[in-house]
């Protein structure tokens, strides 16, 4: 174990990630253990990863799909846990970057022997490798840091999110993480699609009025993020994330609604 590194684990999920595991993995130097679980991949993810000496570890089958694809992803999230070494954790995607603002903060937190607690972490897109400062869906945050005695693990198979053990405080770090979006919008509607599926086969058969309460419960997040969308063309003053992309949210609630109504009555 390394003493001088930010005592800290960082796991990180692949499946042929050549492409961008090697930015994420330079983000994250810093730290003392990072540990890549991967799913079968077959391009240079694997040597990227031994070269930056990672812990490799793989996704068990059971939590797995066709292709190699993630049907439990707090499975696969549990696997990392179990394995990390030290008792503070971060995770991250294999196309997301942490930033050096962040990793400071991190640093400060384990060395001051912060009792036990799981934060928060803000989250900015960043398109064509520029910030992107207004979204509709910001401001965006996820429980990603955490002392691993404050949780019980990961939980929800798609979607998937920390438990907070009862009596934990949940706190907020000020510093944010950086997400790369794909400028092209047909990648993130295949990705929603594949989400979208596990959903419908979690769910199984529904009511009508459990189809209706979803359809609801969309809309009324499309209807916020539509809102914000034009709060934004007045009063942001930075870089905006384009309506093309935008949109991607609003058709991923439509599909949700449209992939149920298969499932009422079945």
């Amino acid at each position: 174990m390394s003493s001088h590194k930010i005592q800290c684990t960082v796991g990180i999920l692949t499946l042929n990630s050549g492409a961008t595991i090697k930015a994420a993995l330079e983000s994250v130097t810093d730290f003392a253990e990072i540990i890549v679980c991967d799913g079968g991949s077959t391009d240079e993810t694997l040597s990227l990863a031994r070269a930056y000496g990672t812990r490799v570890i793989f996704q068990a089958q059971e939590f797995k799909v066709e292709r190699n694809k993630i049907a439990d992803f707090a499975g696969v999230r549990n696997q990392m846990l179990a394995a990390a070494s030290y008792p503070w954790f971060f995770y991250l995607d294999s196309d997301e970057l942490m930033t050096a603002a962040l990793a400071a903060e991190m640093a400060a937190l384990i060395s001051s022997e912060h009792p036990s607690a799981a934060f928060w972490v803000p989250r900015k897109y960043q398109l064509r490798g520029e910030v992107v400062d207004c979204a509709a869906t910001y401001p965006t945050k996820q429980a990603r840091f955490f002392h691993r005695d404050a949780v019980t693990g990961f939980i929800k198979t798609i979607h998937e999110r920390i438990e907070v053990k009862t009596g934990m405080p949940l706190l907020r770090l000020r510093h944010f993480m950086l997400v790369p979006i794909n400028a092209d919008p047909a990648f993130h509607r295949r990705k929603w699609r594949h989400y979208i599926e596990l959903e419908a086969v979690r769910r199984g058969r529904i009511s009508f009025w459990e189809w209706l309460l979803t359809c609801a419960e969309n809309f009324k997040i499309s209807a916020l993020y539509g809102l914000r969308y034009v709060r934004n063309l007045f009063f942001c003053r930075g870089r905006r994330l384009p309506w093309r992309l935008e949109w991607e949210r609003h058709a991923y609630h439509v599909n949700i609604c449209r992939r149920f109504w298969k499932l009422v009555g079945k």
